[in-house]
């Protein structure tokens, strides 16, 4: 019995070291370092009407760093003017937002090195909401940011995609 009891106490003192350590090793998980709050009005270039026909977009870029790759991703909202009623759905041809990872590049444009689009047409169209881009991912040495785009082509206005830029993520 005295064999027993003592074979127990150094195997469960050997499982709560692997355990522990194994706890250590894990790391704090990764907080990402978020850029102010953007916000923009843009004309709803498709309608003519004489209600107010501005849609408020707001956008946060997140980012961070874990080893070589840098992650990124959007926190966005919008509010749909009035003067759409009962119609939202026909105010888009499309709409998505793009997420850039960019290379800081001190006293020059950052360069893209790689980016994603995320349709949200629909999303728009249903009315105000907000939305969270998935998380983007790419290898970049040294300094990187997340930067984004709103991507809205308007319905009925003939002049394609037009391209609203946001305020970048800190550098990370």
């Amino acid at each position: 019995m005295r064999v027993f009891l003592r074979r127990a106490a150094v195997t469960a003192t050997c499982l709560g070291t692997l355990a522990g350590g194994a706890v250590a090793a894990a790391g704090p998980a990764m907080a990402a370092s978020c850029g102010d709050r953007y916000s923009i009005s843009v004309d709803d270039r498709g309608y003519t009407g004489p209600w107010p026909d501005n849609w408020i977009l707001k956008s946060t870029m997140c980012s961070y760093r874990s080893g070589g790759y840098i992650y990124s991703y959007a926190k966005l909202s919008w509010d749909m003017p009035d003067a759409h009623g009962s119609a939202p759905s026909l105010t888009f041809d499309s709409a998505a937002f793009r997420v850039y990872l960019k290379k800081s590049v001190s006293g020059a444009t950052d360069p893209v090195r790689y980016y994603k689009t995320f349709g949200i047409e629909g999303r728009m169209e249903d009315g105000d909401g907000s939305y969270t881009t998935p998380t983007i991912r790419h290898a970049v040495s040294r300094w990187a940011l997340g930067d984004g785009a709103w991507k809205l082509n308007w319905n009925n206005d003939g002049d394609g995609v037009q391209h609203y830029s946001v305020r970048a993520s800190a550098r990370v």
